[in-house]
């Protein structure tokens, strides 16, 4: 969305630069950002080292109390300085749109794989898909080797894997984790 690698935006969340979302239930509250921080972290990437501590708490606060408003806001005046605001909320608007586009071509239900995500209408795993690809698989290839999934829905998958990587460590085939248990020996 932002443009901004996730340790910037954590660090922005942890001072308190930027609101998250309330947690729907208890525990651990995922760290979800409203359409206001998203615009505002993109505003923040453009104009860089531009604006100062201030500045940047101004146009944070004119997009947290224009929400309704915030996709016609077209710039920010702070004194003599404007601070346009159209490109970024195109560009989180598209990107949103691309990514909820995307999430309705993965399926993540506890009946199918344990909940693990997976490309919707088969059980070929969204992170099976990353996998490959990080690995150095082309799309062409994986067309070819699962037939159910449409170009369309390899780059949703792919899409959510990046917006939602693994948590903890990365689980290891269990003939991968020692030696084996048993062998037979001829």
């Amino acid at each position: 969305m932002t443009e901004l690698s996730r340790k910037t935006i954590d660090q922005a969340i942890d001072r308190k630069e930027v609101l998250i979302l309330p947690s729907p239930g208890g525990g651990e509250p995922p760290r979800l950002l409203g359409y206001p921080e998203l615009v505002y972290l993109r505003v923040r990437r453009d104009v860089a080292g531009t604006l100062t501590a201030s500045a940047r708490e101004t146009v944070y606060r004119v997009l947290r109390q224009r929400l309704p408003q915030a996709h016609r806001l077209g710039y920010v005046d702070i004194g003599p300085v404007r601070v346009s605001l159209t490109d970024a909320v195109t560009t989180v608007r598209e990107r949103l749109a691309k990514v909820w586009r995307a999430r309705r071509h993965v399926s993540i239900r506890p009946d199918v794989r344990a909940g693990e995500p997976v490309v919707r209408g088969t059980r070929v795993p969204v992170y099976v898909l990353s996998d490959l690809t990080a690995q150095g698989a082309s799309r062409e290839e994986l067309l070819e080797d699962y037939p159910a999934i449409t170009r369309e829905s390899l780059d949703a998958a792919l899409l959510f894997a990046q917006l939602h990587p693994r948590r903890g460590p990365r689980r290891q085939a269990p003939w991968r984790a020692g030696p084996p248990l048993s062998s037979t020996q001829q």
